[in-house]
């Protein structure tokens, strides 16, 4: 438990612990006339424990230092709460409505968060210390907003093309004036980066070109001087081929490591030598390759350079669990792991034979057997010894096991994200192939998962990721004359739903595709193969470029764009490893930081209501009109208090009929302004959302 961020009700987000017999000394320094004025003295039980805000105390601290300095108190026992009573009178007699207000007013804001830090972590020690080294599992995540950087394209302090830890730093204030509470990295580990850092090679530490651990270990601290969590991505369904794992398993037949991969010898047939299923990788046909001229091939449902690990190894799971134990003990507040629903597989290997799969093999390797079982081991060996939060990538789960990954009771992880809607404008998943843009089909595979987890689980809210083309670029959206409006109507509709948000960077902005040119421009090798694939059957290479350049990863992996000077602010002059989008010049975040319309600002305002509204947080979802193929529309509840969002998905203006009840609530948000509502209806501008608020 990290006391500056547990949440409890009617408490403000920081607290420490307090005896309970100094609980009952201070409640009698506290006349009648004092406790009217003011709240009772904010403790609660947690865990047999009491706690207590830190705002009262820092402001006793103070009025004990002569108003002067926060000192550092060794024992929260040791507080005078006859200072505590003065601050009381000090503050009605100064019209202050709290002691935390007084603070606020007598101690430099740097001082005073210098030293309430060094006293939180020498307590929060001594804290974990007493309940044996083990931290106590709070719920911080279901009030926070996530921020993704991809660190390969965010800032590059050097100037040697790459982003790095450097420039990240130097930006943590953007992000966190955005209103996010924490950020998830993309792979910053070592890795030859044949899949930009997803083929990791060692687990343990920095790439060079990032930085080094002092430098992460510098951007940890700045991020949590700043408020935000850290959350670290985790690849361990497969390793690079560079791993020393996977070389010591080639060294020998005999390696003790050849049992940390999935090594299978081929089949002969017609004197030729195949694979030992017919099973595909998602990025490069065959799911085996061979191993050198021997009879021996590996798995590897990705690049050929990424090797499967063989989960049901007790020690590969060990390994993992050692290697999740490292990064919690820096500090890291949490990890995604990608694509953990492929890492159990049904034995013995075999054929695919179904006749309709979207991927041959999938039967066996999504949802793996031992699944379940192996998330909770991860839990009881590492997870739960830390209060960290866990988000999956998941492969195409079936309804029940995505249920099931998330249910709290399971104790398996926290969260799993969800993709249904991104599909809403592709064939099948096939992000190259688009079709026309299905609302239906959006509005089903945003809200179903929100219905599905509500009440047992936690759930993520998701537009845009590393992986994925920039949204305001899908989903049939008029871009060229209307990307304010359908990128903070997206935004409003996605993220005031049942879970976490997710922004990826320059998200924010309102970033557009790239107009990438040729190939050569594009680095990922999903867009090289599946560009292959298509030429091989003879499609037309300037045909086949079309289907990339519609769905490739490449257009969220272009640089950050920060201004209109060279390269888009993301460094000072040297090529970049990935092309800049040439529209910089009039969408970055200068510009829209001055925009009278400013995607940011509106975040900004998005976000805030996010987070201090019990209804957008732990609010129940209903959908309303699921059959209305131009609008999306819902209500959250919570505690008698009710929010309405409604986001218009066209071009055109549209008539929608309102809830009774939302003929009375105020309008909270309006991405376009002047919502023209009578006669139990609203008229929605194009790519219009409005947001109503009715207090219980």
């Amino acid at each position: 438990m990290d006391i500056r961020e547990l949440k409890l009700a009617d408490l403000q987000p920081s607290q420490f612990y307090v005896s309970e017999k100094k609980l009952r000394e201070a409640e009698s320094w506290f006349s009648p006339a004092d406790l009217s004025a003011f709240d009772p003295i904010p403790v609660k039980i947690l865990d047999g424990v009491p706690v207590m805000t830190d705002g009262h105390t820092r402001a006793a601290a103070a009025l004990r230092a002569g108003l002067e300095a926060v000192p550092l108190v060794p024992d929260p026992d040791e507080l005078d709460w006859e200072m505590y009573r003065r601050c009381v009178a000090e503050c009605r007699r100064r019209g202050v409505r709290s002691p935390a207000d007084l603070l606020s007013r007598i101690v430099p804001e740097e001082e005073y968060r210098e030293k309430w830090d060094r006293w939180c972590d020498k307590m929060q020690a001594e804290v974990t210390a007493e309940r044996g080294g083990h931290a106590v599992k709070t719920d911080w995540y279901k009030n926070a907003a996530v921020y993704q950087i991809y660190p390969f394209s965010f800032m590059d302090a050097n100037n040697d093309g790459w982003g790095d830890i450097e420039g990240i730093i130097s930006k943590l204030d953007y992000v966190r004036d955005l209103g996010v509470t924490a950020i998830w990295f993309s792979p910053l580990y070592r890795s030859p980066d044949k899949d930009y850092g997803y083929d990791i090679s060692d687990y343990r530490a920095i790439d060079e070109k990032f930085g080094t651990m002092a430098d992460f270990e510098r951007l940890l601290d700045e991020c949590h001087r700043r408020g935000l969590k850290v959350i670290m991505d985790m690849v361990v369904n497969h390793t690079s081929t560079e791993h020393p794992w996977f070389q010591a398993a080639l060294s020998s037949p005999d390696s003790p490591y050849r049992d940390y991969y999935i090594i299978r010898p081929g089949r002969k047939k017609g004197g030729k030598l195949l694979p030992p299923t017919n099973w595909a990788s998602t990025f490069t046909g065959s799911a085996w390759e061979r191993i050198g001229d021997s009879d021996e091939f590996y798995l590897h449902l990705f690049c050929v350079e990424q090797a499967d690990l063989n989960w049901d190894n007790p020690k590969v799971r060990r390994e993992i669990a050692d290697i999740l134990t490292f990064w919690l003990e820096k500090g890291v507040d949490g990890f995604r792991f990608d694509v953990f629903n492929m890492s159990s597989k049904v034995h013995p290997l075999r054929d695919d034979t179904a006749k309709k799969t979207f991927q041959k093999g999938a039967q066996y390797f999504v949802d793996g057997p031992h699944m379940h079982e192996y998330l909770r081991e991860l839990n009881r060996e590492a997870l739960s010894r830390f209060d960290c939060y866990t988000v999956g990538e998941s492969f195409h789960p079936s309804p029940e096991n995505a249920r099931e990954y998330v249910r709290a009771e399971n104790r398996e992880l926290d969260t799993i994200f969800n993709f249904g809607h991104l599909d809403s404008d592709n064939i099948g998943g096939m992000k190259f192939f688009r079709k026309k843009f299905d609302l239906l089909q959006f509005k089903k595979g945003l809200f179903g998962p929100q219905t599905a987890s509500f009440g047992e689980g936690w759930n993520t809210l998701v537009l845009e990721n590393h992986d994925n083309p920039r949204c305001v670029n899908r989903f049939g959206i008029d871009t060229k004359h209307y990307r304010y409006e359908a990128a903070t109507m997206l935004a409003t509709v996605t993220y005031l739903g049942f879970g976490i948000p997710f922004i990826y960077m320059g998200q924010e902005l309102g970033m557009t595709n790239c107009d990438f040119r040729s190939m050569d421009e594009l680095k990922d090798p999903v867009s090289h193969f599946v560009y292959g694939l298509m030429t091989s059957y003879h499609m037309p290479k300037k045909l086949a470029f079309r289907f990339i350049r519609y769905g490739a990863r490449d257009h969220a992996r272009v640089p950050m764009q920060w201004d209109g000077s060279v390269n888009a602010g993301f460094n000072r002059g040297h090529e970049p490893w990935q092309c800049v989008n040439p529209i910089y010049p009039e969408i970055n975040a200068e510009k829209d930081l001055r925009a009278e319309r400013s995607v940011y600002r509106y975040y900004q305002k998005l976000l805030e209501i996010k987070k201090t509204r019990d209804a957008a947080i732990y609010g129940e979802m209903k959908e309303f009109a699921p059959g209305d193929r131009k609008v999306a529309a819902y209500s959250r509840e919570y505690a008698g208090d009710r929010l309405f969002i409604a986001g218009n998905f066209t071009k055109r203006p549209v008539r929608f009929t309102l809830p009774e009840w939302v003929g009375g609530a105020r309008v909270l948000l309006d991405n376009c302004g002047g919502a023209e509502t009578g006669g139990g209806s609203v008229r929605l501008k194009p790519y219009q959302a409005v947001v109503w608020e009715a207090r219980g």
